[in-house]
């Protein structure tokens, strides 16, 4: 059984069970954020007027990153094309340790669908080496969403 979301900004998803739709989303406007199990926090962004093409993207995603590189000192884990039928996905996944000391990865997806787009911003408590960077997840998540 999934959580079905029909979303005001533009997108559906369907995330797993016991997905918790945060009423609030801490990210701004045009946002909303999803907690799944396992302290996974999803912020789906609705930003269409600054990307307009699959490579914007891309280079949305990167630009993302930025942030958890820069802001947080992480060191970049991973980054390429999810290959996810019917869409352009590009993720940066990046390691960084939180405020509160917690070890997390960050992963930045630019996603182009329907000529349309949405980012997607993921991130999860890093488990271990051997582990990390838990590409699948990533995949799981980002194909659940879907730009009408």
């Amino acid at each position: 059984m999934s959580v079905h979301i029909e979303s005001p900004l533009g997108f559906t998803a369907d995330f797993p069970e016991y997905t918790q739709v945060l009423e609030d989303s801490a990210a701004g406007p045009n946002t909303e954020q999803y907690g799944l199990l396992g302290d996974v926090l999803v912020t789906v962004i609705k930003d269409d007027t600054s990307v307009t093409d699959a490579p914007q993207a891309n280079g949305w995603a990167h630009l993302m990153s930025e942030f958890y590189l820069e802001e947080r000192a992480g060191t970049l884990l991973t980054e390429g094309e999810l290959n996810l039928p019917g869409k352009d996905s590009y993720a940066v996944l990046v390691g960084y340790t939180d405020a509160s000391g917690t070890a997390r990865v960050a992963a930045t997806v630019g996603v182009w669908e329907n000529s349309r787009f949405i980012g997607v911003v993921v991130i999860w408590p890093y488990v271990n080496p051997e582990a990390e960077p838990r590409v699948d997840l990533l995949k799981e998540i980002v194909s659940g969403i879907s730009v009408a």
